[in-house]
């Protein structure tokens, strides 16, 4: 336990950087956004037309209407939320993809390996810190959407502010986990980002697009944006896709680390497919 914890705190501090680019972005982004609501609200009947002006097609992309842009949820799940799982996406896939196999790929991980540390104690050490600073960020963005609440007319308070924060966040595990399976399944880390990437774009694309093209609403169901949340009240909540996401999220972490204990570790460089043919030839010459 006591190497686990040793594991965890060395990740979380090493990546002092990260939660400070990350979570000041964030914080940043929502000092600019919150205040942005005033500039719309003090505008009345031109903000309505400009709402109005919008083609049906671009509100419905982002899942709102003309009546639901003007309230505060439809407001900042527009301008605020809908862009962010793509955003925070992106540390997660890199994060999520290097955890790992960056070490393994650098030549390091053997010599780490090497010193009494234990697979399983390294694994969720730095799997417990990534999810330690992952919430750091996520704090840190909540704490700069609701600094400037009080003297706001949104008329959301820090509780109702940290609903749509709790959904990011496991919109965010989600892809961490999905990019650590994959860097433990697939030759190379780059290779897991890049799919890991892809799955995340195409799930914002797909259910972004249902929205307007309700044929695509059964293939929606099986993305993970599909399942992101951006209402500001507890009671509509579904707690139930919070829970479905986890469960998936916690499998492919089960996944990646039954893979990491049981496979070789490279000396260094990237991986490549263990094809049976290949080796049978290999073996043949």
């Amino acid at each position: 336990m006591k190497r686990l914890f040793v594991n965890l705190r060395y990740t979380y501090i090493g990546s002092r950087g990260s939660i400070l680019g990350w979570g000041l972005g964030l914080a940043l982004y929502g000092l600019m956004i919150v205040p942005m609501y005033e500039t719309f609200a003090g505008q009345g009947d031109q903000f309505q037309q400009m709402i109005a002006s919008y083609p049906p097609e671009f509100l419905a992309f982002f899942g709102a209407t003309v009546d639901t842009m003007l309230t505060p949820a439809g407001f900042l799940g527009m301008y605020a939320f809908s862009m962010l799982p793509i955003i925070i996406g992106i540390y997660a896939v890199l994060a999520g993809s290097g955890l790992m196999v960056s070490d393994e790929e650098r030549g390091r991980l053997d010599l780490i390996i090497a010193h009494p540390v234990g697979r399983s104690s390294l694994f969720f050490g730095r799997l417990l810190g990534i999810l330690a600073i992952a919430l750091s960020i996520h704090l840190l963005g909540w704490l700069g959407f609701s600094l400037l609440l009080g003297g706001s007319s949104l008329g959301v308070s820090w509780g109702q502010m940290a609903i749509p924060f709790l959904t990011l966040l496991v919109q965010t595990v989600f892809y961490i986990a999905l990019a650590l399976m994959l860097s433990m399944l697939l030759p190379s880390r780059n290779m897991a980002a890049v799919v890991s990437g892809a799955v995340m774009v195409t799930s914002y694309l797909v259910s972004s697009l249902a929205f307007m093209d309700k044929s695509m609403e059964a293939l929606a169901k099986l993305m993970p944006y599909h399942y992101f949340q951006t209402v500001l009240s507890f009671q509509e909540l579904n707690l139930g896709w919070l829970f479905i996401l986890l469960g998936i999220s916690a499998t492919m972490m089960v996944v990646a680390w039954l893979r990491f204990v049981q496979r070789d570790l490279r000396v260094s460089g990237e991986g490549n497919w263990k094809m049976p043919f290949r080796a049978e030839r290999r073996k043949a010459v």
